[in-house]
């Protein structure tokens, strides 16, 4: 509510009339203050650099993974493109997040997940162009076992309770892709991307280490 009221001043029953010169200065008060607070709440809608990133992986995670259930490409076209999507968002994300990570002192949050992307990739193609069976009749609990493990170590490093719940709901999402097991890929992909949506738009929690006090 604004700190202005245009009718309280019009209706008053005070004895000095009010000429049109400052009704049109009073109304163009009441305007702009109005259109401030618009664009303070637009403002507060703007997603930050960390958000962006969040988003981003939700985005490239939930199109890995429908691409794997429902198109007919084969395995090596899905590897090229997931390995470009892969490499593209990774590095995107990490320049985007660096600097708040530095502030925060979390520069070691951005190279954990830039190894996990990494280790599990390399897993990946392992699996489709040396035709490892075990990892390719796995590939959905590999990936949710990185998740769980990457979300895991922040929640310690960063003694954060949402990134501990995370990790939780990904590690116990693999034995639940066993209840339909030709769903588990886009089961997988919505998982992990709704968790990063989420983490878009939601605030978490974190502990310095100093205090102990929520950050």
């Amino acid at each position: 509510m604004t700190s202005f009221d245009l009718h309280t001043v019009l209706s008053s029953s005070s004895s000095e009339a009010i000429g049109m010169q400052d009704l049109t200065g009073l109304l163009k008060v009441h305007v702009r203050r109005r259109l401030d607070s618009r664009l303070a709440s637009l403002r507060a809608l703007w997603f930050t650099e960390l958000d962006q990133a969040f988003a981003a992986w939700g985005v490239v995670t939930i199109l890995i993974f429908s691409q794997a259930q429902f198109t007919a490409l084969s395995w090596t076209t899905q590897a090229a493109i997931d390995t470009a999507l892969t490499a593209i968002v990774t590095g995107g994300t990490s320049g985007l997040t660096w600097k708040i990570a530095s502030t925060a002192r979390l520069r070691w949050v951005v190279g954990l997940w830039a190894m996990l992307m990494m280790v599990g990739m390399a897993l990946t193609l392992c699996g489709i162009h040396g035709g490892v069976a075990v990892i390719l009749m796995n590939l959905c609990p590999l990936w949710l076992g990185i998740c769980a493990l990457g979300y895991g170590v922040m929640a310690v490093g960063m003694r954060s309770r949402c990134f501990a719940t995370c990790a939780l709901v990904h590690g116990l999402a693999i034995p639940g892709l066993s209840i339909e097991p030709s769903w588990q890929f886009v089961t997988s992909g919505l998982v992990m991307s709704l968790t990063l949506f989420f983490f878009s738009i939601v605030p978490w929690d974190m502990q310095s280490e100093e205090d102990g006090d929520p950050c």
